[in-house]
């Protein structure tokens, strides 16, 4: 047994037995739980699921996520690991794949997920890995968005991520992306698969719905890393100096930063670039340059305040390339900061016509002084939210 499934847990009794009989059928593996400070049968369910097989921790100190994948991988004694989490399931088989991966040399092996709806059960979409993240053995195009279909349902070996320092307990709801990224900066290899092994239920009370605390987490995570060491992972990775420079337009913008991500803006779309050009038709984004750097340029300055007359011309400009809700919805955000409260409502209510329930235009509706940016454009590829 070189393989524990390791669950953390706090007041799961509705899931808990769930998660533990979809790992059953993986007979050489151990099972670890991780009591974060359950007040209810969590930890009585999953022991009568299991039986025997299943070893329990308790955190001395509840302090939350972070804290107690901290202790997990603590105590963990098998030179490989993988999450499941309490709300989670696993498909048989993924086991074999993650060992076969590992003791092939990889440092973190990702593969695809099933996307399911927690209360209804139907499955939503299956999240495979992109291709402009498996070309990269050291995935530096992380570092622009987490383009992974679950940043914490991967495979990994257990000295990497404590040789990177472990779980930070100050950053909560994207802790395995911060752990992630600095595998990534210490040259970790990672390995991907192309089978489905694990399905993940999506609720409205979900972590991952907290938009704002992830944001705040996220840029937090992202100021650990240089802007100039990033480009040079991006080179060392292949990617070519305008795809570098892309890549840290959107991690300034993560990071709240707007005025940087304005100067590598001019590298990355230089003035000169052909508008049509679609830098990667493969990629992230596979827009027309002129759109995407009159969007990014009018967003930056819209969040750099004291220039919404600029965002204006330059939203504008994005808009007669091609219409999109997240144009519509910064403008509206730029209209009415200049008291143009109807063009305001009209660009928000067409937001939501091209892309119904998205957040931002819905808040912005709801509340005029909101104020919600878009920040990056619209995900293209299937992913866990839609913004």
């Amino acid at each position: 047994m070189n393989l524990t499934i390791i669950l953390c847990a706090r007041d799961a009794a509705s899931t808990i037995e769930r998660a533990i009989v979809s790992v059953l059928p993986e007979v050489d593996c151990r099972l670890l739980l991780v009591d974060d400070g359950c007040r209810d049968a969590t930890v009585a369910i999953a022991r009568q699921a299991a039986g025997d097989r299943l070893r329990v921790v308790a955190v001395p100190a509840p302090g939350g996520i972070p804290r107690a994948r901290q202790m997990g991988l603590e105590v963990c004694e098998t030179e490989y690991a993988a999450w499941l989490d309490a709300d989670d399931a696993w498909v048989p088989g993924r086991a074999a794949r993650i060992l076969a991966a590992l003791g092939g040399g990889a440092d973190v092996f990702c593969e695809s997920i099933d996307l399911v709806d927690g209360a209804s059960g139907r499955s939503l979409r299956r999240l495979d890995v992109p291709s402009f993240v498996r070309r990269e053995r050291n995935p530096a195009r992380l570092f622009e968005r987490n383009h992974l279909p679950g940043d914490t349902q991967v495979g990994f070996r257990v000295a990497t991520l404590r040789a990177a320092g472990g779980y930070d307990p100050e950053v909560y709801g994207v802790e395995s992306f911060d752990l992630l990224l600095r595998v990534i900066a210490r040259g970790a290899v990672f390995a991907y698969g192309d089978d489905v092994g694990y399905r993940m239920y999506a609720y409205s009370g979900s972590v991952s719905r907290h938009l704002a605390r992830q944001r705040a987490s996220l840029a937090a995570a992202l100021k650990k890393h240089e802007y100039a060491r990033v480009r040079a992972w991006c080179r060392a990775a292949g990617e070519a100096d305008r795809v570098a420079a892309w890549v840290l337009v959107s991690m300034a913008l993560f990071r709240e930063e707007p005025g940087a991500a304005l100067r590598f803006l001019e590298e990355a779309s230089p003035a000169a670039a052909d508008p049509r050009e679609i830098l990667e038709p493969d990629g992230p984004w596979p827009f027309r340059e002129g759109w995407r750097r009159a969007f990014q340029r009018g967003t930056c300055l819209a969040l750099l305040g004291g220039r919404d007359e600029e965002a204006i011309v330059e939203l504008r400009a994005a808009r007669s390339l091609e219409v999109t809700a997240e144009g519509d919805n910064n403008l509206g955000v730029v209209f009415a900061r200049a008291g143009r409260a109807e063009e305001a409502r009209g660009c928000w209510e067409q937001a939501l016509q091209r892309f119904p329930g998205y957040l931002d235009a819905r808040m912005n509706l709801e509340d005029p002084g909101a104020g919600r940016i878009t920040t990056h454009p619209l995900r293209r590829q299937a992913s866990r939210s839609e913004y």
